[in-house]
């Protein structure tokens, strides 16, 4: 079975995506980039709010491969008390100091690499993502105004990267400018999960997240077990609030339509 992964950038927009049923909730920047890392703060705020009833991953930025950074960034991230940590396979640098900087870390901290399928490397990075200890690994896409996953990578080829995931006993996620079409085809290809960012928001993916949009992206993924509790809590967020008290009167106007 599939999980939904949504993106978030603050508490606000963690508290819409679990009250539409998202499986991982993952810290994310839209606007530092394709992995851009949002502050220590709120992913704290954020992991408190959440309280372990779904895990939450962050990303630790647009980092260049370089060994010392790559590893510090991986630390900070930890530090947050996330369940995954994300971080991405730039061009350039040294990836495999990166990975063997990582390596001592591994058991520790749940590590998921993303690749992007617009500047994918020359090695073979499933092996490498298992020979370093990863938890997981990911396919997604670096230029957000350049297609989405399915414009860089045929299914025949995501297919293939799942199964090569899978193999090596990682976690195959799928993302990238991903839209509600592409979902039903995606599932056949049966990846454990599937990350959304704009197709969750009003417009770009850098707008507020919609609550209408996630809960449309939460009907074509079907759920595993029973949903995590969802109530909101007594301390929910005025922009949380406010944009699911829009959603509410915007369905009640349809109901009330004759």
């Amino acid at each position: 079975m599939t999980l939904f992964l949504a993106s978030v950038r603050d508490v606000a927009e963690a508290e819409i995506a679990l009250l539409a049923g998202a499986d991982i909730i993952d810290l994310k920047d839209p606007a530092q980039g394709a992995l851009g890392a949002v502050d220590p703060a709120t992913a704290r705020s954020v992991v408190d709010v959440i309280a372990g009833r779904v895990p939450v991953s962050a990303t630790i930025g647009d980092l260049p491969m370089q060994a010392e950074a790559i590893r510090g960034a991986v630390l900070e991230r930890a530090a947050c008390a996330v369940d995954y940590v994300k971080l991405g396979l730039f061009p350039g640098g040294d990836p495999q100091a990166c990975f063997e900087a990582l390596r001592p870390i591994a058991p520790r901290v749940r590590l998921i690499l993303v690749l992007f399928a617009d500047a994918l490397p020359s090695f073979d990075a499933v092996a490498a993502a298992s020979h370093m200890g990863a938890a997981g690994i990911m396919l997604d896409t670096a230029d957000k105004h350049a297609g989405s996953l399915l414009t860089h990578l045929d299914p025949s080829g995501i297919d293939g990267f799942v199964a090569h995931a899978k193999d090596q006993g990682l976690m195959a996620g799928l993302a990238g400018s991903l839209t509600a079409a592409a979902v039903p085809e995606l599932l056949t290809l049966s990846p454990d999960l599937l990350g959304f960012r704009g197709a969750l928001c009003r417009g770009q993916r850098s707008a507020s997240l919609d609550p209408d949009s996630c809960a449309s992206i939460r009907a074509l993924i079907p759920r595993i077990g029973a949903p995590a509790e969802t109530k909101p809590s007594a301390t929910m967020t005025e922009a949380a609030a406010q944009a699911l008290s829009a959603a509410d009167l915007a369905s009640m106007e349809f109901q009330c339509r004759p």
